[in-house]
């Protein structure tokens, strides 16, 4: 339980971070961009293949922890509905209980 929520919380401060990461990462690669390129530094060409590379590995590592993240989540959703079974397995047997003491003291 307590691996389970620290995981949970792991992924929350992940979100969060990529949130940050989608927002601030390319507002400054195109404000250095256009600084090397006005400076010429670089060319036009050179800052599109930097930015097509840094666009690939984002979206490859993304795509991994998007994976890692479902499955965790698959494996809470499926241990939450193997308890919610338990649960109703449990209030079924309370029931027939209940009944047979029912009829005992009729």
């Amino acid at each position: 339980m307590k691996n389970n929520q620290a995981t949970s919380k792991a992924i929350e401060i992940q979100v969060e971070r990529w949130d940050v990461y989608a927002r601030i990462t390319p507002t400054i690669f195109l404000i250095i961009s256009m600084i090397l390129i006005a400076s010429g530094i670089i060319d036009f060409k050179t800052a599109f293949w930097v930015g097509l590379g840094m666009f690939a590995l984002t979206a490859v590592t993304w795509w991994f922890w998007t994976i890692y993240t479902i499955r965790h989540l698959i494996r809470t959703l499926n241990r939450a509905s193997n308890n919610i079974v338990e649960v109703k397995d449990e209030f079924v047997s309370i029931k027939k209980d209940l009944e047979a003491y029912k009829n005992e003291n009729e």
